[in-house]
């Protein structure tokens, strides 16, 4: 348990007779919390915050919480710098006036802010102000809060939040001008308030690296941009592979390269990994539908099955040292048969699934709790051990034991053996086996998903067009990362993702968000628009279409696509809106679609249930709509539309944009 120190103090040095309560701040006081007395300096500290933040409320409680920082960041490094370093933070509660919480290092270091109340979205219908503005605001606070602020951070990107009327700002630090690839500062501020919600430091590595000044940060470069670039081509280029849909219902050919950091020194590479983390397998079957008895009975014997006395027996082959299986089930998955096993030894607990058929081993997770990890195993001899596992329990099929990757931590090594079809990867499948500091497979999993890659849609770029546009997009240069020994620059990914690129040239990362979305937006025919601000605020929103004009006509697809832009996700994650696409694929909008969509997309569907209460003459041949007529009676009242109608209409990008920020409003 983290020993903190609390430092209560009453109101009364501050803002008025009242007594301050450890019990209603946000913090839970340990046993070795230990009270004591404000010095004269942490006054003036108070009084200093009070007037940059503009704190002039009495708040009933008050609080200074002084919270050691982890000494166990990661690096060794840092948890030198943060010896005897604490988080200060100072808290004021009130049960009207609601939350507000500053922090800083006890280097005197800005480090978050926070601020709620109870009334907070009462001015949500105000007046909003632009995206400018708030970043005005934003960033001539933080000037006041972080020295030479325009020097360390700058703006990576900014998003929209409850419909336009909250703005998140993300800026990356700077160190001598170089991201330093683990920090970046977030803000929240509201465009109807003015106010700042929050605002704080994030980082990989926990508060530790807002000790480091840019004196800590010595490297020098001696690998130049192109030569870097060089080296990506030549070791780890975007390569043809196959990239199934996360519900495993179609397959693409897509280019894609697992990025490794470059020492900017020597040129040698580096593979971050996490393996300080335990490490921890899905069950392959785990969404496997259980079998009743009846079932059992009737499937066991049959279909070649193995029974479960040699499953049983298997596992404690496998698990070995002492486990004992505590249950076992027959399971099915899409006409597939699994042993799912349950293990126990000494109150450490292990899962193990075998295919029922040849009892080929599926997964497998042993977990014990251990206190001290020393790994020493040579990165040979775990792949040997791997590698003899896998023949006696495992199943080679598919697998390219040419392309093994191998990871080394304090905790043991990780084997990724990957699986190829037609001679390229499929991406995030194949084998990952884990041998721990004894000498143990200790966790074992097989992604090998059943489809046909004879229908995968094709990739007609070439790996020089898909590498160019990889490195084209700014996200490949010089950063500094937090290594054991402390920063050192690398060449890499400076936002932390695989880069994917489909058939439509377009770069994403695995799960199929975009990059550089709102950047990639733009329209060689915007200047004709019959409104610029309202397709550039959209813009601004993530809302808008690729290497399209303004003139294009847009299918269901496209429309579905603007409204699920703010998440820009994998179409396996997308909301149809009760559209069938399917059925729809290929064809035209139509007008009365987009009306009826947004309709219902905001909720507003109910009031088309009301009987007698429309006018009939809104619109001509207004019954002529049919079904849609409702809809275009509640569009028309919420001011989606305000001019003539034609339902059946093929609509243009520009027009759906217009109907989209007018339901927005």
């Amino acid at each position: 348990m983290k020993k903190k120190i609390i430092y209560a103090l009453s109101l009364a040095l501050l803002v008025g007779p009242v007594v301050a309560s450890v019990e209603k701040t946000n913090y839970t006081p340990t046993d070795e919390a230990v009270a004591v007395d404000i010095t004269k300096k942490e006054k003036e500290k108070v009084k200093e915050i009070k007037e940059l933040f503009n704190i002039r409320e009495a708040y009933e409680d008050f609080n200074l919480i002084k919270d050691p920082i982890n000494s166990d960041s990661g690096s060794t490094y840092l948890n030198n710098k943060a010896k005897n370093k604490t988080i200060d933070s100072y808290q004021w509660s009130d049960e009207n006036l609601g939350n507000l919480q500053v922090a800083y290092t006890s280097d005197g270091a800005f480090y978050s802010y926070s601020k709620w109340n109870k009334d907070q979205d009462d001015n949500k219908n105000s007046e909003k102000i632009s995206k400018d503005q708030a970043q005005k605001i934003v960033e001539e606070k933080l000037a006041k809060l972080i020295p030479d602020f325009a020097k360390k951070y700058k703006l990576r990107d900014f998003s929209f939040l409850d419909d336009g009327k909250e703005l998140n700002f993300l800026y990356e630090r700077l160190i001598h001008g170089i991201p330093l690839a683990s920090d970046s500062l977030y803000v929240n501020i509201s465009l109807t308030s003015k106010e700042i919600g929050n605002m704080g430091i994030n980082s990989d590595f926990g508060p530790a690296t807002s000790l480091l000044s840019d004196k800590d940060f010595k490297d020098k470069a001696k690998l130049s941009q192109e030569e870097a670039e060089k080296i990506f081509r030549e070791k780890f280029p975007l390569r043809l592979s196959y990239k199934i849909s996360n519900d495993g219902k179609s397959v693409a050919k897509v280019y894609h390269s697992e990025i490794f950091d470059i020492d900017a020194e020597d040129g040698k590479l580096v593979k971050n990994n996490n393996l300080g983390l335990m490490p921890y397998e899905m069950d392959k079957a785990a969404n496997a539908e259980g079998l009743t008895d009846v079932e059992i009975k009737k499937i066991e014997g049959l279909k070649d099955l193995k029974e479960k006395s040699q499953a049983k027996k298997r596992a404690y082959e496998i698990a070995g040292d002492g486990y004992q299986v505590t249950s076992i089930s027959l399971d099915s998955d899409k006409g597939n048969f699994y042993y799912n096993i349950s293990l126990e030894k000494d109150k450490n607990y292990g899962r193990l699934t075998l295919n029922a058929k040849n009892l080929n081993l599926i997964s497998l997770d042993l977990w014990t709790d251990k206190k001290v990890y020393n790994n020493k195993i040579k990165e040979a001899d775990a792949k040997k051990l791997v590698l003899d596992f896998l023949k006696k329990y495992g199943d080679k099929t598919e697998l390219n034991l040419d392309k093994i990757s191998i990871e080394s931590s304090k905790m043991g090594t990780s084997i990724y053996i990957p699986r190829y079809v037609n001679k390229l990867p499929v991406l995030k499948e194949g084998v990952k086996i884990f041998v721990d500091q004894n000498k143990k497979i200790s966790s074992y999993e097989r992604t090998s998903t059943k489809i046909d890659f004879s229908k995968a849609s094709d990739n007609s770029l070439t790996q020089e067009e898909a590498n160019k546009i990889f490195l084209s997009s700014k996200n490949f240069g010089l950063k500094y990362v937090i290594t054991n020994k402390g920063p050192k620059l690398f060449y890499g990914n400076i936002r932390d993702f695989d880069p994917v690129i489909g058939q439509d040239k377009i770069l994403r990362d695995y799960n199929g968000e975009i990059i550089n979305f709102k950047e990639q937006i733009s329209y060689s025919d915007l200047n004709k628009a019959r409104d610029k601000e309202a397709i550039l605020y959209l813009r601004d929103m993530g809302i808008g279409l690729i290497g399209r004009n303004l003139s294009d006509k847009i299918n269901y697809q496209d429309f579905v696509k603007l409204l699920n832009a703010p998440n820009r996700m994998n179409s396996s994650y997308i909301d149809n809106f009760g559209l069938d696409l399917e059925k729809l694929k290929g064809k035209n909008i139509l007008e009365k679609d987009v009306v009826k969509t947004l309709v219902t997309k905001n909720n507003l569907e109910r009031f088309t249930k009301a009987k007698g209460i429309f006018k009939e003459d809104i619109f001509k041949n207004q019954k002529s709509l049919g079904d849609y007529e409702s809809y275009y009676i509640i569009a028309k009242g919420f001011a989606y539309i305000n001019g003539d109608i034609d339902p059946n209409k093929e609509m243009t990008l520009e027009e759906v944009l217009y109907l989209i920020y007018n339901s927005m409003k």
